[in-house]
């Protein structure tokens, strides 16, 4: 697989990131759904590679977004990026109660929390 690293992945419903390792190697990484975190997933390889059906290639903006809604609607916890989640979901939740779509502005601003919420997270994963 020669490529630019990092490649980023949606199996099924599942994030995965292809990246280069210190040694000029690349490693899998796949989503914890009970975490939120990432973990080696080797597995994957032959999947990602070999593309099948239930596999898309991803920019890295959709993959942030994909993987800040899976954290946002299962992850609870205490802490700024846990806060940050709940405003989200309070301002999804809003719209979808009085039947409306998110404004613009609204949609604009949760891709924006969603990028910072996944810089805290994977800031968070490092300590």
């Amino acid at each position: 697989m020669e490529a630019d690293l990092p490649e980023y992945y949606i199996v099924v419903e599942r994030p995965i990131k292809v990246v280069s390792t210190k040694d000029g190697g690349m490693t899998v990484l796949k989503y914890n759904f009970e975490t939120g975190g990432f973990d080696y997933g080797m597995e994957y390889l032959s999947r990602v590679m070999f593309g099948k059906d239930d596999v898309e290639k991803v920019s890295e903006e959709e993959f942030v977004q994909h993987v800040e809604k899976l954290r946002g609607s299962s992850l609870k916890g205490e802490g700024t990026v846990y806060d940050l989640y709940q405003l989200i979901n309070d301002m999804e939740d809003d719209a979808k109660e009085k039947g409306e779509d998110l404004t613009v502005e609204d949609k604009a601003l949760i891709v924006s929390l969603r990028r910072r919420t996944y810089q805290l997270f994977e800031e968070s994963q490092k300590s």
